[in-house]
């Protein structure tokens, strides 16, 4: 049973993601019996991977399928029209271009894998020497800082990402103190230029067993200023949407948050958190 009213999940995928696994329908029947008020689909566009995951045809197909479900469920639950934007800076003609094809309400900014690399989650952490995971981490929040200048996006989505492979892999010495300063920037740039922070909730179900970035992260954001905070639960399987969302509402009001927010038509609309 849910704790928190208007329960807000602004990051799932569906099939139309290269790893998703059920339609915008299904995700949706599963948002609205776990009490969820609203919801955005955010399906996968890694630029860097355009023509190996055949982008151009999944962004139609996702469009269509959220339009689908915004016919025939917004009498029943709130629906936004979003996509996941990963390494758009890698390639920001192609980004902007494929942004224009669609009206969208929402936009998530995210880095999945340095440039000209395999995605985080498959890298070889155990063989890694120390210094090479502390040099990848100081290049992802290099490129991290860079989205965030780029300004293009709604939220900065899944902060620290890298670490949920760096725990699973049992590197636990592995910790993000040195990087404390670049992350001040990345959220004060945030902040200048009126974008949110998601509190990602699928770390919480897996080994990390936290929230990407981590609580005290949350605070440090709220403390320098930030007042827009998305929360996603990542959801690719239907029984994990609204995963989460609870325990990401109770960290937004332990760091001093009085709001979550939602983006229509690209704007913040702030949702007052409730028990």
């Amino acid at each position: 049973m849910s704790v928190y009213k208007n329960r807000i999940d602004l990051h799932m995928h569906t099939s139309s993601s290269f790893d998703g696994n059920y339609s915008a329908l299904q995700m949706t029947e599963s948002a609205i019996a776990n009490s969820v008020s609203t919801i955005a689909f955010t399906d996968h566009f890694d630029v860097d991977f355009y023509e190996r995951h055949n982008l151009g045809v999944r962004q139609q197909t996702s469009y269509e399928d959220i339009m689908s479900v915004v016919e025939s469920q917004s009498d029943k639950i709130r629906i936004l029209r979003g996509i996941e934007m990963g390494q758009p800076t890698y390639d920001i003609k192609l980004t902007e271009k494929s942004l224009a094809r669609y009206e969208y309400d929402f936009v998530i900014g995210s880095i999945h894998n340095l440039r000209e690399m395999p995605d985080f989650g498959d890298l070889d952490y155990k063989s890694m020497t120390e210094d090479k995971i502390y040099d990848l981490l100081g290049q992802y929040f290099d490129e991290m800082l860079l989205l965030a200048k780029w300004n293009g996006f709604d939220t900065l989505a899944h902060l620290t990402y890298p670490m949920r492979y760096i725990v699973q892999a049992g590197r636990s010495e592995i910790e993000l103190s040195r990087f404390d300063g670049i992350i001040d920037d990345i959220f004060s740039t945030l902040i200048a230029n009126g974008k949110a922070l998601e509190i990602n909730t699928s770390g919480l179900r897996q080994p990390i067993g936290k929230t990407m970035p981590t609580e005290d992260y949350v605070r440090r954001y709220r403390e320098l200023g930030g007042e827009l905070l998305t929360l996603g639960s990542d959801a690719h399987f239907t029984e994990h949407v609204g995963a989460g969302i609870d325990e990401g509402y109770a960290i937004a009001e332990r760091c001093g948050f009085e709001y979550v927010t939602y983006f229509r038509d690209r704007k913040p609309i702030k949702v007052k958190i409730e028990k």
